[in-house]
């Protein structure tokens, strides 16, 4: 259901008749992910349209190949982080050059302060977005368009697929149209490198990002699982992004037969080598949404989420890791208990490894 308002003449049918349309949608990397299912069914459904982006520079590399895009916005958060005056004439700058572009519809897929802020500089007259308590830190109060979700804790393909409902789209989740798109160079150099490992079939990935360090399985586990799969001979790599080399280094030396530490990569490269796996084992993180919107069976450990609203879509296999009699019914998610996650038995790790890989 979504609802309009404001004092500009807007109705359904000029939304339905929109050419012109900017996805916002800043960061993060998963998120901005979880997005691509939407683009491509705009670009299926109005292929004329001029379709623009606006996103955070860090994320814009993840995104840079995908045609789909008639250009990109991008917007430097480290001059945003910086404040005062930098930040104000970063924000302008931006809203200016999304101004001149003369978009019909803003569509907010980030749903909180910043992303509201660029929503109404942008001056586009209709400005769709969630509904009060479907977003947050007041972001409906810069959007006139609002769409309300059943379930807030929906998977986040799905949630973001209602968006376009206002549009007049088809809101129905396709897994043939995920709309993931890589550059051929990317795409050349990580088949190569999987066929010179020795195509593996297993990709690990047990870090993620500081603030959400409570969310990590413990390193200890990790060596135990991989000390199983080294006597069972499978072939592992561990992954990592900035920050988590020595964790990763840690995990794969305990299965020093049969695990390989990934090298170094750029956010295609590691999209493109993930897209070659049979498995993929690890946090919640831009990683694990890499793989499974790329068909790749998917275990992950889910901590303070509902688990419908990280869980891989099928027909992509998946497994939850979790401890559910752990979780705390009304606690904020910040205050759940880190045991969710840090109790999981390393034999239920590795059931969901068999079961992952039961296809081979």
């Amino acid at each position: 259901m979504f609802s309009l308002q404001g004092r500009r003449k807007m109705t359904s049918s000029s939304l339905h008749q929109a050419q012109r349309i900017l996805i916002l949608r800043l960061g993060a990397i998963g998120d901005a992910l979880r997005v691509l299912p939407a683009l491509a069914r705009i670009r299926r459904t109005r292929p004329r349209a001029f379709i623009g982006w606006a996103v955070e520079h860090w994320v814009h590399p993840v995104l840079a190949a995908n045609s789909a895009v008639d250009r990109f916005h991008i917007l430097d958060r480290r001059l945003v982080k910086a404040g005062g005056i930098a930040a104000l004439q970063e924000l302008r700058r931006h809203a200016a050059e999304i101004r001149d572009c003369g978009y019909d519809v803003v569509l907010d897929f980030h749903g909180r302060f910043k992303s509201g802020v660029i929503s109404r500089m942008s001056g586009v007259s209709a400005r769709v977005g969630f509904a009060a308590g479907d977003s947050t830190e007041a972001n409906h109060l810069f959007n006139n368009v609002h769409v309300r979700l059943e379930d807030r804790w929906e998977n986040r393909v799905l949630r973001f697929l209602h968006l376009l409902e206002p549009l007049g789209m088809d809101t129905g989740f396709d897994p043939d149209d995920m709309g993931i798109v890589l550059d051929r160079e990317s795409l050349e150099a990580a088949r190569s490198w999987y066929l010179e490992a020795g195509k593996p079939p297993l990709a690990l990935y047990p870090g993620c990002s500081a603030v959400r360090s409570g969310e990590r399985w413990p390193l200890d586990k990790w060596q135990s699982l991989l000390r199983e799969l080294d006597q069972r001979s499978v072939e592992s790599v561990v992954f990592w992004g900035p920050a988590e080399q020595d964790l990763a280094a840690a995990v794969a030396a305990a299965g020093p037969n049969r695990c390989r530490l990934a090298p170094a990569t750029s956010l295609p490269e590691m999209m493109a080598m993930l897209g070659c796996f049979r498995a993929f084992l690890g946090s919640d993180t831009a990683a694990m949404h890499m793989s499974w919107m790329q068909k790749v069976a998917t275990g992950v450990f889910v901590g303070p989420k509902p688990p419908r609203t990280v869980a891989p879509l099928p027909p992509v296999s998946s497994r939850i890791l979790r401890v559910e009699s752990h979780y705390r019914e009304g606690l904020g998610r910040r205050k759940q208990p880190v045991e969710i996650i840090s109790e999981v038995p390393v034999p239920d790790a590795l059931e969901a490894v068999d079961y992952l890989l039961q296809g081979d």
